[in-house]
């Protein structure tokens, strides 16, 4: 009998761009939404590009060429496992298609290989967009080899499945755990949370301890990614030293990974998925007082359980709001002197230039956490029953955007305060953190349900393709990234008076967003 995991995986990765769909459909409009979502990712590839071509020259300026091909393999795997992280078991569990694809003649296991092979595509893109301009660099500084150049290319192929694997596993033992439970959503979401602020503390601990004095930050950098944070990094750098056998050991050690978690969880893969798609066990009927409420804050009490009830969608949605409230709480308790090694005369200066950059570190965080930009979106094919209630559009949109407003604010804030007292922000700097909490965190909301309304995604089969995977997903965080970027850099020629006009032009977008909203109309 011939693998159906190739004709499994061709279909899923077709669905996952959209072009299958834009290729058999006639209408034209649809056609236009693949072709910009084709162009956003071009875009974010290009920034990708840009940026660690930045860091491979700055690299190879400071002597440290060399370490490049371990320093991809271990950025490229930190960041595939925190984003697999975010996805939770979603990329093979409890999909929409479940019964259908159960109902096929697939073995188990092509099945579970044909769904992280999906995840293996996405991420390997990831690693080539890093990888490419990177190797380009250190060839240029370090001349062409080919033994090199095989070395790169066996460990960028290979630097997906590990951090793959070991994220998933720990997403599905979360899954499994919680399975049977009657607050299993709860649970996944509180202890992928716990996982991921984990994860985080544990890296800023590493960060914080690295030395930030000229040509020893970028070893030190490399030290920490490889040395501390991603140890099987080590095995490629000993091969362009001489040990030929490490980077063999490096792809036999993530095959042999990948391969492993295969096969568990096809053991498995039954069980998991019909604990997951079954309701908890009922609770007892008890006769309570019928609150009553608007139906606006019916609504948004509607989108924020759903918020919390899955975990894949909050950890991607609130993602920059946690990094916000770690770096906030974190700030609390260091010295930055001691931190950043700055010597007692040029410390004033330092604190003056970093606190003009607070407002852009905020916008750079807040707009990585929108999931109004894909609530619309998970309405799904139950969406007839939501645009049929007596409600008008416009308050079904806000009350989508809630939930972002409400966690991104709330975060805002609190890295405002700390920020502001521990920097000794002057009275404009005040201003312009604490606008930049509530204005750029209301404008970021209504943007993503503006831009969901425009490019809605209700055919997913699985929520990280809404969640995650998705034009108004795109256009907000690397849009909003770009932004803030841009803010926290200028700012300190700046001052506070570029993120306060930010905040003015975001106050004026929300005007005509919330405008706007009123003539929208939502058809099935």
């Amino acid at each position: 009998m011939h693998a159906k995991w190739p004709l499994l995986l061709k279909i899923q990765l077709m669905g996952l761009t959209g072009i299958n769909r834009a290729k058999n459909s006639g209408d034209a409009k649809e056609k236009r939404k693949t072709a910009g979502g084709i162009v956003a990712l071009a875009v974010v590839g290009a920034v990708i590009l840009f940026y660690a071509a930045m860091l491979a020259v700055g690299f190879c300026a400071q002597g440290l060429g060399k370490n490049l091909p371990a320093l991809v393999v271990a950025l490229a795997s930190v960041i595939i496992f925190a984003f697999t992280l975010f996805q939770g078991s979603s990329i093979l569990f409890a999909t929409k298609d479940h019964d259908t694809v159960m109902s096929l003649p697939i073995p188990r296991w092509q099945v579970v290989l044909a769904r992280m092979l999906c995840s293996y595509v996405v991420n390997l893109a990831f690693a080539l967009a890093v990888a490419v301009p990177v190797t380009v660099v250190y060839f240029i500084f370090d001349g062409f080899s080919l033994g090199a150049f095989g070395t790169i290319l066996l460990s960028v192929l290979t630097t997906p499945l590990l951090p793959l694997a070991v994220s998933a596993a720990l997403s599905t033992l979360i899954a499994a755990l919680t399975a049977r439970m009657r607050f299993k959503n709860l649970l996944q979401s509180v202890l992928g949370i716990a996982l991921f602020v984990g994860v985080m503390i544990a890296s800023f601990s590493f960060s914080f301890s690295a030395s930030a004095n000229g040509e020893a930050d970028m070893a030190a950098l490399f030290g920490m990614l490889v040395g501390k944070i991603y140890p099987p990094a080590m095995l490629v750098d000993m091969t362009l030293s001489g040990a030929v056998w490490g980077v063999f050991a490096f792809a036999g050690i993530s095959l042999a990974a990948a391969a492993l978690f295969v096969i568990v969880v096809a053991c498995f893969y039954e069980k998991i998925n019909t604990a997951l798609l079954s309701r908890g066990a009922r609770a007892g009927y008890k006769a309570k007082d019928v609150k009553s409420s608007s139906a606006f804050g019916a609504l948004a009490k509607k989108e924020l359980k759903r918020l919390f009830s899955h975990s894949g969608y909050l950890l991607n949605g609130v993602c920059g709001a946690l990094l916000l409230l770690i770096f906030g709480v974190a700030l609390a308790f260091i010295d930055l002197q001691t931190v950043f090694e700055i010597p007692a005369e040029d410390f004033a200066a330092f604190k003056s230039i970093l606190a003009s950059m607070g407002a852009g570190f905020m916008m750079l965080f807040i707009g990585m956490s929108c999931p109004a930009a894909s609530a619309l979106s998970l309405e799904g094919s139950s969406r007839g029953l939501l645009f049929s209630l007596p409600v008008s559009a416009r308050q079904i949109m806000l009350a989508k955007a809630m939930p972002t407003f409400l966690c991104d604010c709330a975060a805002g804030l609190v890295f405002s305060v700390i920020f502001g007292i521990r920097l000794g922000t002057g009275v404009f700097g005040w201003a312009a953190l604490l606008l930049t909490a509530v204005l750029y965190s209301a404008f970021t909301a209504l943007l993503g349900s503006f831009l969901n309304y425009k490019y809605p995604k209700y055919d997913w089969t699985n929520e990280t393709q809404a969640v995650k995977n998705s034009i108004p997903m795109l256009i907000v965080i690397f849009g909003n990234m770009v932004l803030g970027m841009a803010v926290l850099l200028l700012s300190v020629f700046a001052g506070p008076w570029l993120a306060l006009g930010v905040d003015l032009a975001a106050a004026v977008l929300c005007i005509v967003i919330f405008n706007y909203l009123k003539k929208v109309k939502l058809y099935v």
